[in-house]
């Protein structure tokens, strides 16, 4: 049997510092399948989804749910942005449950990307800075304070659901990586401009999902998911990422979850040799990493393992056929 990062996959458990134990290193990376309900409830093809795919995996990650109806990524995700979704959020938490896995919300506000949930003629779409193409307004520091606010209650939410934790989304363009980006971010108060300044709103949105995950009479882990740069001259570096990483490290987060094309990508904005996965887990060696990208084969398992990659997020390959696992290791 391979050996994953000290952890055997094929059936060997993985403990959190905080106590909470996966059956195996293997995670299901969250995929909206934006099956949910109009308004953002869970439906029964989001339940029948995950029954199915967290079977022989030990941490199945929903995404993403949004935390305020200003934040939506796209109509058929979930909602955590109010206690209505806290009933149906419970239902998919149990399907996960008897399935054997783990269960993680993923938490998302898309900013400026957003989309009104239901169609509305006075949309206006709110990020870090102004913009009159697409037309944005900036979010006021009022704002920011309830946005911060809605993580928390959303993390709450997570909490009364069964949830066995939360991931914080900070990749793919979304809200807190729209504010760490000097391509979104033009601000000139103290959430813009230096690199500090850019990631004082993910630490705050950190810290209060932390302080309410901390009432928890169970264990209860909070994860956070940042793509590592852009492509973009002028935009997010490598290096502010791994600046942001070593701040959430310290906080301390109990994983991160590094948003990847694929696994073995080399960095674009600092000069190196190593891969970005490596250079992130050599850098923040103290908080476990989870990795995705095209992970597809023992083999790939087998180079993560080499790297001391703690944990494998997979989502093509469980797509698919939901007994990957279960093959892979055998």
């Amino acid at each position: 049997m391979s050996e994953f990062g000290g952890v055997d996959v094929a059936g060997r458990p993985y403990y959190f510092a905080k106590g909470l134990m996966i059956r195996n290193s293997i995670c299901a990376a969250s995929i909206d399948r934006q099956w949910g309900l109009a308004n953002g409830a869970v439906s029964r093809w989001d339940c029948d989804f995950h029954r199915q795919h967290a079977r022989y995996v030990g941490l199945d990650i929903v995404g993403s749910a949004y935390v305020s109806t200003r934040g939506c990524t796209a109509r058929g995700s979930l909602s955590v942005a109010d206690d209505d979704m806290i009933s149906g959020l419970q239902r998919l938490a149990t399907t996960i449950h008897q399935q054997g896995a783990r269960a993680i919300l993923q938490l998302v506000h898309a900013g400026q990307r957003a989309i009104a949930v239901m169609p509305d003629d006075q949309w206006v779409a709110r990020g870090p800075s102004s913009s009159n193409t697409p037309s944005i307004h900036a979010l006021s520091v009022a704002q920011l304070a309830m946005i911060i606010e809605q993580f928390g209650q959303a993390t709450r939410r997570a909490m009364a659901a069964g949830f066995d934790g939360v991931e914080i989304h900070g990749a793919n363009h979304f809200l807190l990586q729209q504010f760490m980006s000097p391509l979104t971010n033009r601000r000139t108060d103290s959430y813009g401009g230096s690199l500090v300044n850019r990631l004082r709103l993910p630490i705050q949105i950190v810290r209060r999902v932390l302080q309410e995950a901390q009432s928890s009479q169970r264990p209860f882990v909070v994860g956070y998911r940042l793509s590592p740069e852009e492509r973009l001259t002028g935009g997010l570096e490598l290096s502010d990422q791994l600046f942001l990483m070593r701040c959430l490290a310290t906080l301390p987060v109990d994983y991160l979850s590094l948003s990847l094309h694929h696994y073995w990508q080399l960095p674009l904005t600092l000069k190196s040799p190593r891969p970005t996965a490596v250079l992130a887990k050599r850098f923040i060696s103290q908080v476990p990493l989870m990795v995705a990208g095209k992970v597809v084969s023992s083999r790939d398992l087998n180079q993560l393992a080499d790297w001391q990659i703690e944990l494998v997020g997979v989502g093509r390959a469980l797509l698919r056929d939901p007994q990957w696992p279960r093959r892979v290791q055998s």
